[in-house]
């Protein structure tokens, strides 16, 4: 067989065949390359389309949680549904222009996420939304939240009390300075000025728990002796975000005001002596007049109760709740009550305390009487053994010795000055204002919130949970008992 050979007009096909093979290959790579790239861009712009929208929702939650923590601590803290939903406003608009989550660096690049809130208008509940936009590398996706706020009455009779915290025993606005004795419970103080906090002598803190202002560290705020602090004598410490609102009690204290009562007792007589005079003062200084019985059978005004040294008499409620109106106090005996009903003294001026030993409703319950100081002198309570019943002295300084008292004592004055030593004392006092001091050997068992406290000698105060039932503004009886998520709630997450 022979061999084939190119004919002269075939020399160079194969070279342009190649040519023609790389070509097309060329323009297949081309091809798949151009859509390779294109597929990587699209994948990458899809996965920052993907992760702007998680993390818009990632954001969502927190800010979420955050509002939640934040909105369940201020029901605790509040007494009325109007503060309340203040506090909540303050809470939920905080968070507009913040990002609840720090995201750390994805593919060079770092993603961010924005919170904007709003405010549903004429809602009761409250109800707000959250957005939330997301943003990586420029791919922005924006998520709605719902939330919704309501508040449940907490407290019987009115406007109400704050819910304190579990075992406080003492709360503050600012300086405490404790030299001696013992304090049981737990202590808040809101002050961020050093040294504020100041333990000397040798006090005993037992069960107690120092929660103060994070602003501020253990070490600015404490002064104390190196060798009590050696002795591991003082309180847990724990600092706290957020601070105690001591708001809630300018609004009670400025809901106590004089009834208006024009009503005047009926002329009354013991044999020639008249009790019940014809300008309707109470009388009870004569002997023929000691336990004596006054009835009431409808809220009165009387202008003077003046009773004499050992002159004592019972007030008779009729059983329904009285109040009586008096412009001067004058007593110099035991006041009793009687009746199913609560009785409210409303001393408008003057009230007096003429003789030592006295007690006021000593055998009855706290949650039968009410005193109501509305003068502005010193209200000097030394020679009152015992009251058992709640008191509310709105503007005047208090001072009392030996002095029990068993209630819910509410002062707006500027100074508490409690002393001696055969007082046990069962009571909340609560005086925002005051620079509050025991004294002495006294005692208290409830709790103490104050603008200053001072406790020294052999004094003691052990937090006791206190009956505040018939309180005028409200107890702390939870009347209801709502879950977390009755009281805040959210929908689902929604792309807006």
């Amino acid at each position: 067989m022979g061999i084939k050979r190119f004919r002269e007009d075939e020399k160079g096909s194969g070279l342009v065949l190649t040519l023609m093979v790389l070509l097309v290959l060329s323009v297949l790579g081309v091809s798949i390359g151009t859509l390779t790239l294109g597929s990587y861009r699209l994948s990458a712009a899809n996965r920052d389309d993907t992760s702007a929208y998680y993390v818009a929702e990632a954001a969502a939650v927190a800010a979420y949680d955050e509002i939640q923590r934040s909105v369940l601590n201020a029901y605790e803290s509040n007494a009325t549904e109007g503060s309340f939903y203040n506090q909540v406003s303050s809470i939920v608009t905080s968070k507009n222009g913040q990002s609840a989550v720090a995201f750390g660096e994805q593919f060079g690049t770092e993603p961010t996420a924005t919170i904007r809130t709003e405010k549903a208008s004429g809602t009761d509940p409250q109800i707000y939304t959250i957005y939330s936009t997301g943003n990586v590398d420029g791919k922005e996706r924006t998520v709605t939240k719902q939330i919704t706020v309501e508040w449940f009455e907490k407290n019987t009779g009115g406007g109400g009390l704050p819910m304190l915290p579990d075992d406080a025993a003492l709360l503050t606005q600012g300086k405490v300075e404790i030299s001696n004795g013992t304090l049981q419970g737990d202590i808040y103080t809101n002050s961020v000025e050093p040294k504020s906090f100041i333990i000397s002598g040798n006090p005993t803190f037992s069960s107690a728990t120092l929660f103060h202002s994070n602003n501020i560290t253990t070490d600015e705020l404490l002064d104390y002796p190196s060798w009590y602090g050696a002795q591991n004598k003082l309180p847990n410490l724990e600092p706290r975000d957020e601070e105690w609102d001591f708001g809630a009690y300018p609004e009670l204290l400025n809901q106590v005001s004089a009834p208006n009562l024009t009503e005047k007792l009926p002329v009354k007589k013991i044999g020639t002596h008249m009790v019940q005079d014809e300008n309707g003062n109470l009388n009870i200084t004569n002997s023929q007049a000691k336990d004596y019985e006054l009835k009431l059978e409808s809220d009165v005004y009387i202008p003077k109760i003046v009773s004499n040294s050992n002159r004592s008499f019972t007030i008779n409620t009729g059983g329904a709740d009285r109040t009586i109106l008096v412009d001067t106090l004058e007593v110099g005996g035991d006041i009793h009550l009687s009746g199913a009903g609560k009785l409210t003294i409303v001393v408008k001026n003057a009230f007096t305390i003429k003789t030592g030993g006295i007690s006021i409703n000593e055998n009855g319950t706290p949650s039968k009487l009410t005193l109501v100081y509305l003068g502005n002198s010193a209200l000097d309570l030394e020679n009152i053994k015992q009251i058992n019943g709640h008191m509310i002295v709105k503007s005047a300084g208090v001072e009392a010795k030996n002095t029990s008292i068993k209630g819910v004592f509410l002062t707006g004055g500027s100074s508490v000055a409690l002393s001696g030593g055969n007082a046990d004392s069962k009571m909340m006092l609560i005086a925002p204002n005051a620079a509050v001091s025991l004294a002495g050997s006294y005692s208290i068992n409830g709790t103490v919130i104050a603008k200053t406290f001072k406790m020294e000698g052999g004094t003691s105060l052990k937090y006791a949970d206190v009956a505040t039932t018939g309180f005028p503004f409200g107890s702390t009886e939870v009347v209801a008992d709502p879950e977390p998520e009755d009281i805040i709630s959210a929908g689902t997450i929604i792309e807006n």
